[in-house]
């Protein structure tokens, strides 16, 4: 099975929305956690997105799960949730894509009914991937993954690298993304690794990683920069 592809945004512009949905990837993120975006560049972005047809998927920190039914609203197809360190954060973030009486989210329309929504709103379960970027949530991941309503796993490579005390090339890293990856497949849930250079790609889907995310914008553009004008200076 070839892997999915998704794109990771951390600029409100756009331009480069548009640049990245033009390529058709599989889905965009945009990074609410650490990039520009506030409400209203990313209500925007999700709207350019759901025009030339491509999903959405916001990630969110712990701190502004609050935000998850207006992103919902808007359009967005999924929400990551950052740290997910807890059964609790986890469930509590499920409840708020979820409406009653499995959730505690407000019905407000489908961006104000200009998108098509099933005829109940109970049939409307945009997706929830728990974010596994520490030590509790490595020892907790057998829970998290029985957490009903969650889509599958995401992988935030340095943030889990820090948590773990361990360099990135270090064996016991990489016995801990296989450990992550046994959870989530026996229980049937997509993983996903994050901060993927291209020339990375075969081993993680070598190791078993359903979907890939491509290093964010910021970071295509700096390293073409740093390329460009390396590559004259030489000359």
């Amino acid at each position: 099975m070839m892997a999915t592809i998704g794109l990771w945004l951390a600029m409100p512009e756009p331009l480069v929305v548009e640049a990245a949905g033009r390529t058709r990837p599989d889905w965009v993120g945009l990074d609410l956690q650490h990039g520009g975006w506030d409400l209203t560049t990313a209500f925007r972005a999700i709207q350019l997105l759901d025009a030339l047809g491509v999903p959405a998927v916001v990630r969110v920190s712990e701190q502004d799960l609050a935000l998850m039914p207006r992103l919902l609203d808007h359009g967005a197809s999924g929400v990551i949730v950052a740290m997910a360190s807890s059964t609790a954060l986890v469930e509590e973030a499920v409840r708020r894509a979820r409406y009653q009486p499995e959730g505690i989210r407000s019905y407000g329309g489908q961006r104000y009914g200009m998108r098509e929504a099933p005829a109940a709103a109970s049939e409307i379960r945009p997706e929830v991937y728990p974010m596994i970027e520490d030590r509790r949530g490595v020892e907790d991941i057998a829970a998290i993954t029985r957490v009903k309503g969650i889509a599958g796993l995401h992988i935030g490579p340095v943030d889990l690298g820090l948590g773990l005390g361990v360099g990135r090339d270090d064996p016991r890293y990489g016995d801990v993304l296989r450990t992550i990856l046994a959870a989530g497949h026996a229980a049937r849930l997509p993983v996903t690794m994050h901060a993927v250079k291209p020339e990375e790609a075969g081993k993680w889907i070598e190791m078993g990683f359903d979907e890939l995310v491509l290093i964010a914008d910021i970071e295509l553009l700096r390293n073409a920069f740093t390329a460009g004008v390396t590559q004259l200076r030489s000359r």
